[in-house]
């Protein structure tokens, strides 16, 4: 519930979500979710930038009806849709969420609607058995940044040690993936030589400039990064994910008919919102 008023301002009498039917008056509830980016990795534009919480509302019928559309679950926009009823400041567009911070938006909203309890099975890689585990939620933790980085407008600067470009990285949010997406469709159907790869479009979109010179995706841009060491992009890739904001879903999963372990991330089934289904 809301309950940080001195630190947070109140949201507008227009943004918050009501309901009113002759007598039948009441005010949805709201949380505060701690963002696993602390806002570190926006934009100065952005609405997030710097801002550690994010206010959303208790999840609805109105909600309920938009995790059921057929409609929006074809189209693969369904969590776009729910995010943006959820989110109390409508100047936030979900498509330009860090993937990490979505996931803590939706964990949130999940807790509130279904509880803490999630349930899921998964198939032994070894002998094939299934498992059930229950998880507890409640329990999962954002991921600790790193104190190494120093963030400076959403981006990140490192030297890098071979080629001693000074790179300035960006976190990639969900627009950017779903751009990369449909740009790796696309060379899909180049032919070979013509094609820019994954990971060539992977830096591509994440380096912010080199040198100090602002990444526009010119061709001369293309062959500085085409032609980065092995040793330079292993260093890139690393800081990138040791930077990465994100909600800390690991597991230890131990198989109860063969006694394999392993651990790994939980999975978000659809009975993550569905938990009857």
């Amino acid at each position: 519930m809301r309950n940080n008023e001195d630190r947070f301002n109140s949201p507008s009498p227009e943004m918050t979500p009501q309901a009113q039917l002759g007598s039948l008056n009441y005010v949805v509830p709201t949380e505060l979710v701690e963002l696993p980016s602390k806002g570190l990795f926006y934009s100065p534009d952005h609405p997030l930038y710097q801002k550690q919480f994010v206010e959303i509302k208790h999840m609805t019928a109105k909600e309920e009806d938009i995790l059921t559309s057929m409609s929006l679950i074809e189209k693969g926009v369904v969590m776009d849709y729910l995010i943006q009823s959820l989110l109390m400041d409508k100047r936030i567009n979900p498509k330009s969420l860090l993937p990490g911070d979505q996931s803590a938006i939706l964990l949130n909203a999940r807790i509130n609607a279904y509880g803490e309890k999630y349930s899921f099975e998964y198939n032994c890689s070894s002998c094939n058995g299934k498992n059930v585990v229950d998880f507890d939620l409640s329990g999962v933790k954002n991921k600790e940044l790193p104190a190494n980085y120093e963030v400076d407008n959403g981006l990140v600067s490192l030297t890098l040690p071979k080629s001693n470009f000074l790179i300035k990285l960006r976190q990639l949010d969900n627009n950017a993936f779903a751009i990369m997406q449909k740009e790796q469709k696309q060379n899909n159907h180049l032919l070979p030589g013509t094609s820019t790869g994954s990971l060539t479009l992977f830096l591509l979109h994440a380096i912010d400039s080199i040198n100090g010179e602002k990444n526009d995706r010119s061709l001369k841009f293309r062959n500085a990064i085409e032609n980065l060491t092995s040793a330079d992009v292993r260093i890139l890739k690393d800081v990138y994910t040791r930077c990465k904001p994100d909600v800390d879903m690991q597991i230890y999963l131990e198989c109860t008919h063969c006694g394999n372990a392993k651990e790994e991330a939980v999975p978000i089934t659809a009975k993550f919102f569905w938990p009857d289904a």
